[in-house]
């Protein structure tokens, strides 16, 4: 082979290395949802406000992290992806009355589609005991829901109590791809 042609293969190799590359940094399959809720100073039962990382149903407050998380689970699954909720990241200010989260998601490496997060618990003296109780029934909670897996047990203690369980699962109607 003479000089030439190999520099031109050799090129044509390189190139095609690098494109590849490329592509696979461009298409990275991660998405992070970040949230962020103060409760105001004159919500009712503000510790509760605090921890209503979804909403309540009293008056309709709270973060919607489960709403957020979830249509970014199923964006991902329209995408071809079987998603998975690889980390879940929550700050909670005591003083401040607020909190602040993330969600890694990804693609899962057991090949089975979370596309939900659901979560409950408690606030306040015997919160832990109250929290687990609303755990309980979680399978309930999720009609058609599969593989109900345990992503975060938040348990704060910094000047308020609060205990929370947060799930992944995935559902019937959302085979694996």
């Amino acid at each position: 082979m003479n000089k030439t042609l190999f520099n031109v293969l050799l090129f044509l190799g390189a190139g095609y290395a690098l494109n590849k590359l490329l592509k696979k940094r461009k298409t990275s399959k991660n998405m992070i949802v970040k949230g962020f809720y103060q409760v105001p100073e004159n919500t009712p039962n503000r510790i509760d406000a605090l921890h209503s990382f979804e909403s309540r149903k009293s008056d309709g407050f709270g973060g919607k992290m489960s709403t957020q998380i979830n249509e970014a689970l199923r964006e991902l699954y329209k995408k071809g992806m079987n998603p998975d909720l690889l980390n879940l990241d929550i700050q909670i200010d005591p003083v401040k009355y607020s909190v602040t989260w993330s969600a890694l998601l990804g693609e899962s490496k057991n090949k089975i589609a979370y596309v939900g997060m659901i979560t409950r618990g408690s606030a306040g003296g015997g919160a832990d005991e109250r929290a687990k109780m609303q755990v309980q029934n979680i399978k309930s909670l999720v009609p058609n829901g599969t593989n109900i897996t345990l992503i975060k047990d938040l348990n704060f203690t910094n000047k308020i109590k609060i205990r929370q369980f947060f799930y992944k699962y995935g559902l019937t109607n959302y085979p694996a791809q």
